[in-house]
């Protein structure tokens, strides 16, 4: 079940995370992130009072925290999506997503993985670096996108560690923290910087879909996490670029060259490997 629940995780925030992006090409990244996020928090109150769960201050603590990690994160990724290449910001942000949380839990946890999934795992990394590999010429510099990458890896990994704190009978209460707390930042950003809400009917509409696949796959990956491993749903989870790389493959025509082929090839090796694990 973990297994299953971090890929479907990772498609839902593939997509969303693509959407994000070609968003963030007709509206300011902050705009763009605050509409979602403000969207995503009504669906996440709605889908927390359907769902059985106990609201407590902790929940709601470490909710809140991922929450501000994750809205900067989204706003660094989004804006990396729009002005450099998807193919490079995708998969560092995966990288260090994926990586962030593993650290972490082997410093203060005590989750510990079979071999098979510890070298799935690391083939899993190995991956999404493969995939990470473009030439320097092509839209944006390797180096702003690898930059963009890494705030985003920062705030998707620190959401992950969160929520991977919060109590097995909070329900869906801190991922409603965490959108809220998130739309509050946000929304302190446009005021200090004067950005209106303003997006064309097309912008909110994708904003919506954003919200719900983002509630979808931060749901999916907090269920993932209290049916089994952490660092494998983590993982699993962060293979999300092979998802936002397709996505640009198909709507923006980024070319894949080979390197990232066989990129994409290793992952499919690393998820086979940790789910036997």
């Amino acid at each position: 079940m973990t297994v299953l629940l971090g890929l479907l995780a990772a498609v839902s925030l593939g997509t969303s995370d693509f959407l994000g992006g070609l968003a963030s090409r007709r509206a300011n990244p902050v705009v763009v992130t605050a509409a979602s996020t403000l969207a995503g928090f009504l669906l996440a109150v709605v889908a927390a009072l359907i769902a059985v769960g106990e609201l407590t201050v902790a929940d709601v603590a470490w909710g809140a925290l991922g929450g501000v990690a994750l809205a900067l994160g989204l706003v660094a990724l989004y804006a990396g999506y729009a002005r450099t290449r998807v193919s490079i910001a995708a998969p560092v942000a995966g990288v260090g997503a994926a990586a962030l949380p593993v650290i972490v839990e082997s410093l203060i946890g005590d989750d510990a993985l079979s071999p098979a999934a510890t070298a799935g795992v690391l083939l899993g990394l190995v991956a999404i670096g493969l995939v990470s590999m473009a030439r320097s010429d092509e839209r944006g510099t390797v180096g702003s996108s690898v930059l963009y990458g890494l705030g985003g890896a920062a705030g998707i990994g620190l959401l992950f560690v969160c929520l991977a704190h919060s109590g097995e009978d909070s329900g869906l209460w801190p991922i409603v923290a965490a959108r809220g707390s998130g739309f509050v930042v946000l929304a302190a950003i446009m005021g200090a910087r004067r950005l209106a809400p303003s997006m064309s009917r097309g912008g909110w509409l994708l904003a919506i879909a954003i919200a719900a696949l983002v509630t979808a796959g931060n749901t999916m990956f907090l269920t993932a996490t209290r049916v089994g491993s952490t660092s494998v749903a983590a993982v699993l989870n962060s293979l999300f670029p092979a998802v936002t790389v397709f996505w640009a493959w198909i709507v923006f025509r980024e070319s894949l060259r080979k390197v990232q082929m066989l990129g994409l090839a290793v992952a499919l090796v690393a998820v086979a490997l940790i789910a036997t694990g």
